[in-house]
């Protein structure tokens, strides 16, 4: 192998079985970082409103609510910025790499189903008080909204992980290709030279 050389092994053929999985892995952590975004200035629009209340409707309500709202920001943010990271770093994931993804991101889900029965709890307590009713109504909302979201993210990711677990033994149909940008396919095919440099190595 010439040093300096370029790989162009691979570049013109189809793409093979494992190539076109790891485009969908990268679909995947596209679609779950903008949902990851949008649930990023959900939280940080409850995070405000429940600082607004205390601080100036509510002020006479003794409530620990922006805590959980706060709690829920950060966990949005770790989410949002684990997601960004992902794809600058890796764009498209092999099938090993992705595991850790749907893991994290099982993790991660598995808190934010805790925080939202913990609002919702919140909510229906501060509802119960004389002043803290519009605490206890941004803590049922933002509880019930985030609860949504923990379910939906979570039959996405059991979703993913079963299709990662046919991913070794089941193929993309090929007529999926053209339909990838050429882009797209040039990032899934650096696997492929990096296995050929390894083998030549």
């Amino acid at each position: 192998v010439v040093v300096g050389a370029p790989l162009d092994h691979g570049v013109n053929e189809d793409l093979t079985r494992e190539e076109r999985w790891n485009i969908i892995w990268a679909a995947v952590n596209a679609y779950y970082t903008l949902d990851a975004g949008i649930a990023l200035f959900i939280a940080t629009g409850a995070f405000i409103a429940s600082l607004v209340v205390r601080h100036l409707v509510d002020s006479t309500c003794e409530s620990s609510a922006w805590v959980v709202s706060l709690v829920v920001l950060i966990l949005r943010l770790l989410d949002f910025s684990c997601g960004c990271i992902s794809m600058l770093r890796n764009p498209v994931p092999s099938r090993a790499g992705f595991l850790c993804d749907i893991l994290k991101n099982m993790v991660i889900t598995c808190f934010q189903g805790m925080c939202a029965l913990v609002q919702l709890i919140l909510g229906f307590v501060l509802i119960g008080q004389e002043d803290c009713l519009l605490n206890g109504i941004i803590a049922l909302v933002s509880g019930f909204v985030l609860g949504v979201q923990a379910i939906e993210e979570t039959f996405v990711w059991m979703t993913v992980w079963f299709l990662w677990c046919i991913a070794g033994t089941s193929p993309v149909p090929g007529w999926t290709d053209k339909w990838v940008p050429e882009r797209v396919k040039v990032e899934a095919r650096k696997h492929r030279q990096k296995q050929a440099v390894a083998g030549a190595a």
